[in-house]
C-alpha cells in the first residue's frame, strides 16, 4: 500500500512543473482608481528574455513601465526613465544591484508588485512603492513609499 501512495504522488507532483508553466497567454488588467487615473497590468507577457514577465504601467511611474518575471525580480538601468535590463530569480543578484528593482508575483488570488533601490536587503533598501491586487474582489491598493495610499477597481479585459 505504500509504495502504491508514494507512486501515486511522484506521478501527481511530476505534473506540477507542467502546470506552473501551462500559463501562455497575456492577461491584460485595467484597474480604476477614485481620481480617474488608471494602474494597467500585463502578466504573462513575452519578452526579450525568454521568460513571460509581469508588466505595471501607471501615471504614479510617469513614462516607465515596470516589469518582472512571476517570483522573480527585473532589475533597471539608471536611466531616465528606467528600463529593464537584466531579469533574475536569484536574490544575491537582485540585492546587490544597484539602481531599482522590481518583484512580481501573479498568483489565482493575488497579484503583487514592489519597487525598491539601492543594494543590500532589509532596511538597507530604500522601499519605493507597493501595488496589490485581491483577484477575488477585483479591489487593489497602491502603497507609496510616503504612506499615501490609493485604491482601485480592477476588471481583466478580454
Amino acid at each position: 500500500m505504500r509504495q502504491f501512495i508514494l507512486a501515486g504522488y511522484c506521478l501527481a507532483s511530476a505534473f506540477l512543473p507542467c502546470a506552473a508553466q501551462a500559463q501562455t497567454a497575456v492577461e491584460r488588467i485595467i484597474c480604476s482608481g477614485e481620481a480617474g487615473d488608471t494602474v494597467t497590468l500585463e502578466l504573462w507577457a513575452p519578452s526579450q528574455f525568454d521568460e513571460p514577465l509581469h508588466c505595471i504601467q501607471a501615471s504614479y511611474l510617469g513614462d516607465a513601465v515596470a516589469c518582472a518575471p512571476n517570483g522573480g525580480w527585473g532589475l533597471n538601468g539608471s536611466d531616465a526613465p528606467p528600463t529593464l535590463v537584466e531579469i533574475t530569480s536569484d536574490w544575491k543578484t537582485a540585492h546587490t544591484h544597484a539602481s531599482s528593482k522590481v518583484t512580481a508575483i501573479a498568483g489565482p488570488k493575488a497579484v503583487r508588485f514592489n519597487a525598491q533601490h539601492g543594494v543590500g536587503i532589509g532596511s538597507n533598501l530604500s522601499y519605493e512603492w507597493k501595488f496589490t491586487l485581491d483577484r477575488r474582489t477585483g479591489q487593489a491598493t497602491w502603497f507609496t513609499n510616503k504612506g499615501d495610499r490609493f485604491v482601485y477597481t480592477c476588471a481583466a479585459q478580454s
